[in-house]
């Protein structure tokens, strides 16, 4: 099973970089960019969405970890705080009992 996960992930891989040539090669149309103060020289339009993709996948997964952390995290406070509160009640209820229902 591992062999096709990765035989489909390299193919899946090449077919990316084999459209990815094939967008540059076709996009050439130089193209400059202004955010705000910041002059970006012309480039291809393909340098520009390829940049963009590449950037938004870094920040998808450096955002997309930090989330699912934050998320376990908060699932493992509620888990530990019913757990207190059930051992809470426990203590309770033995405190309550008298020695002779033991």
């Amino acid at each position: 099973m591992r062999k096709i996960t990765k035989l489909l992930s390299a193919v899946f891989l090449v077919l990316v970089f084999t459209v990815s040539i094939s967008f540059t090669y076709f996009n050439t149309t130089l193209v400059e960019i202004s955010v705000g103060v910041w002059e970006f020289p012309p480039q291809p339009v393909s340098v520009w969405i390829i940049g963009a993709f590449v950037m938004g996948g870094i920040i998808g997964l450096l955002l997309g970890l930090g989330i699912f952390k934050n998320l376990k995290s908060k699932y493992e406070i509620k888990r530990l705080i019913k757990q207190l509160n059930e051992a809470q009640q426990e203590v309770s209820q033995l405190r309550a009992m008298s020695f002779t229902d033991l």
